[in-house]
């Protein structure tokens, strides 16, 4: 299978190109668009419970969709709704990733993913909710931001913070914290930053340049309340 980013930055899609008998799973509703010959499932991810789960707790979806390439090779693209960046990251056997929900554009590969609960008072206050998706096998992930995606890199006893509504997806490896993001907590809210999400390394964070919530507050003041 070969796949690529295409348009990086805000209208960005993935293009993948699958050889008879491989198929990949997406998000329902993001295909752009693919050959005629690809057929296209919707699939409970996980099983029904691991669906109700998924849908009930992490805020995704109930179905997915499996694009498979049964009888020939073939192509598709697949987007994201929200504009923004989307990235392909690369997993690894034995090393397990969060995803926020509403993050997870896709999935390449054996790949598993179920609903795991976070610490409560990480996620009820870091903006990642109580129930993070968790992925893990071998295979890739496809993450989708609003704005732009950046990883950092964090090293082993690093504290690095960023602000709740720009987590997208994390390695297991790191801790996460809740923390003030000012000096005090006055001061933490009179600066309109709020909490922080501290990580501790080693491992990975990926963020994005734009928070949608903060957003749709500046896009409120411009639409008429009636």
């Amino acid at each position: 299978m070969r796949f690529e980013v295409m348009h990086p930055g805000s209208n960005a899609l993935v293009r993948a190109d699958l050889e008879r008998g491989e198929h990949i799973k997406a998000e329902a509703g993001a295909t752009v668009a693919r050959s005629k010959k690809l057929k296209v499932y919707g699939r409970m991810w996980g099983g029904i419970f691991g669906s109700v789960k998924r849908m009930a707790l992490g805020g995704e979806s109930f179905f997915f969709q499996e694009i498979h390439a049964e009888d020939a090779p073939g192509e598709v693209m697949i987007a994201p709704t929200r504009p923004g960046d989307v990235k392909i990251v690369p997993l690894e056997h034995g090393n397990d990733y969060y995803v926020k929900g509403g993050c997870l554009l896709a999935a390449f590969g054996a790949v598993v993913m179920d609903t795991r609960m976070q610490k409560l008072t990480a996620g009820l206050f870091s903006g990642t909710g109580v129930f993070a998706l968790h992925l893990r096998g071998d295979g890739h992930m496809v993450i989708s931001s609003f704005g732009a995606i950046m990883e950092v890199g964090i090293a082993a006893g690093e504290e690095y913070v960023i602000d709740n509504g720009h987590v997208v997806a994390w390695s297991a490896d790191t801790e996460l914290h809740v923390v003030k993001a000012g000096a005090t907590w006055i001061s933490s809210f009179t600066s309109g930053e709020g909490l922080g999400c501290k990580f501790v390394g080693p491992g990975k964070v990926w963020l994005q340049t734009r928070n949608p919530d903060s957003f749709g507050q500046w896009l409120r003041r411009f639409v008429p309340v009636r």
